[in-house]
């Protein structure tokens, strides 16, 4: 992608406009060098910087070609083109270790998805912002652009906790009162959503979610009821909202996920409930991990267990450990990383309550995490084991989970040069794919078919990246 721009037809020299027949002059670009001081801060050149945003914009689902002249237009004076602005101080913040906005780096916030719910997600009310965000994709006209949109990095995560059971938010005493049975409703409809995720995919049902959160769910977390109703309610909405969060991430949206799951920690800690709060943070760890950003990944992981601590299921201390050791191995932190899935097993070894997406952490599970771990430890032949085991307990309609464990089978196997059952592993990942709506568990079939390109020779490789051709058509 090129910053060029267009020139009008009958266009006048440059630094001239015509203006009713008058030749006027424009103003010259300026320098910009609020960027030039963050580069050079950085110790990067123009070529690391573009090689940074184009990273970044990969792991956003975008295909960017930048390159040194595109950052010296930028450094001249040129705009850079929505969602680069973003990119560019994402890409700087980590390299810097500072947060910075478009504005530090001598850019205007372009406001790309309508004054409105720009103007809401600045805002700090949550449920205020989860309306608005909700509402946009529910509108046909949006929607697209909101999906497209890498939207303003929401605030900082906030991951304390204090020493004091957080306050209620007000009421809106106008609201009819909420009633005893509400909280049930909605944790019967997060335990359908997760269900029918893991059959279908992160895409269905997603925009049917973020209506029912818009016209259900932000109704009854402003309104009046007994203060433990309003907390369940809270915790409730907490939920859905971080199920929206994750089918939002596996669609390859997850600058938008990052919106929703800020809301939902909020309203967990509005709900004064500890475990989703850790939960959430968890899932904001792995997250920053699949982005690459391993520093702020372990920083949230450290804060989902710290926060934690005794208080929560023994389920939840499970699952928090087994996404630390992840994102300790990521990391490189091979002995932490070991000893975090070692917790994770004792704790799970000691659970007990309901099933559900909240309150259970499910034996396939934690096998597939422990595979994850070995193959950052590079113990491929442990992995594989592991995620044989994970997928000889996974049900059969668990379309999801064995496109993603067919896909990683795959992908250990080609790490230890058994290219045939790599490509068997790849076709059962693919036909589990087929079940899901489109869009979900995005990129991971176009992955595989690039980890396979070099063996393209081989007949069985060639005979699945044409299956996997003709299924994109």
């Amino acid at each position: 992608m090129k910053d060029t721009p267009v020139t009008p037809r009958n266009s006048q020299p440059d630094g001239l406009t015509s203006e009713r027949g008058r030749l006027t002059m424009t103003p010259p670009r300026r320098p910009n060098r609020m960027l030039a001081a963050l580069l050079a801060e950085a110790d990067w050149t123009p070529a690391d910087l573009s090689r940074a945003v184009n990273a970044l914009g990969a792991a956003h689902g975008l295909r960017l070609r930048y390159d040194r002249t595109s950052v010296a237009r930028w450094l001249n004076g040129a705009r850079p083109r929505p969602p680069a602005g973003q990119l560019i101080c994402q890409a700087l913040s980590r390299r810097i270790g500072r947060r910075l906005t478009p504005r530090d780096a001598g850019f205007a916030d372009p406001d790309t998805t309508g004054g409105a719910l720009t103007s809401a997600l600045r805002g700090g009310d949550p449920v205020h912002r989860l309306a608005a965000l909700c509402r946009a994709e529910t509108h046909p006209a949006r929607r697209a652009d909101l999906a497209r949109t890498v939207l303003s990095a929401p605030p900082p995560v906030f991951t304390g906790w204090g020493s004091r059971p957080p306050a209620l938010p007000p009421a809106d005493p106008r609201a009819p009162q909420a009633s005893a049975a509400a909280p049930a409703r909605l944790e019967a409809v997060a335990v359908r959503s997760a269900q029918l995720g893991e059959r279908y995919g992160g895409a269905h049902g997603r925009t049917a979610l973020a209506g029912y959160l818009t016209t259900e769910v932000a109704p009854l977390l402003t309104a009046p009821a007994h203060p433990a109703v309003r907390r369940a309610l809270l915790t409730g909405g907490a939920h859905l909202t971080l199920l929206l969060a994750g089918r939002t991430s596996e669609t390859g949206h997850p600058a938008l996920a990052q919106h929703y799951y800020d809301i939902a920690l909020e309203l967990a800690h509005a709900a004064g409930d500890r475990g989703s709060y850790a939960i959430v943070l968890r899932c904001l760890s792995v997250q920053a991990h699949q982005l690459g950003d391993h520093h702020q990944a372990l920083a949230l992981g450290e804060a989902a267990t710290d926060i934690a601590g005794s208080a929560v299921p023994s389920a939840v201390r499970a699952y928090l450990h087994a996404g630390r050791a992840v994102v300790r191995a990521g990391a490189g932190q091979s002995r932490a990383a070991t000893a975090d899935l070692l917790a994770a097993e004792q704790h799970l070894a000691r659970a007990t309550g309901p099933e559900g997406p909240f309150t259970s952490y499910p034996e396939t599970a934690l096998r597939y995490q422990r595979a994850e771990v070995l193959s950052y430890l590079g113990d491929h032949q442990a992995a594989l084991a592991e995620l044989g085991n994970s997928l000889a307990c996974r049900p059969a309609d668990h379309h999801k989970a064995r496109t993603l464990l067919h896909a990683q089978l795959a992908h250990t196997l080609l790490a230890l040069h058994d290219v045939d059952a790599a490509v068997e592993h790849s076709l059962h990942a693919l036909r589990h794919h087929r079940q899901l709506t489109a869009g979900s568990v995005h990129g991971t079939l176009p992955r595989l078919a690039q980890r396979l390109a070099p063996h393209q020779r081989n007949p069985h490789v060639k005979a699945f990246r044409e299956r996997l051709r003709a299924t994109a058509r």
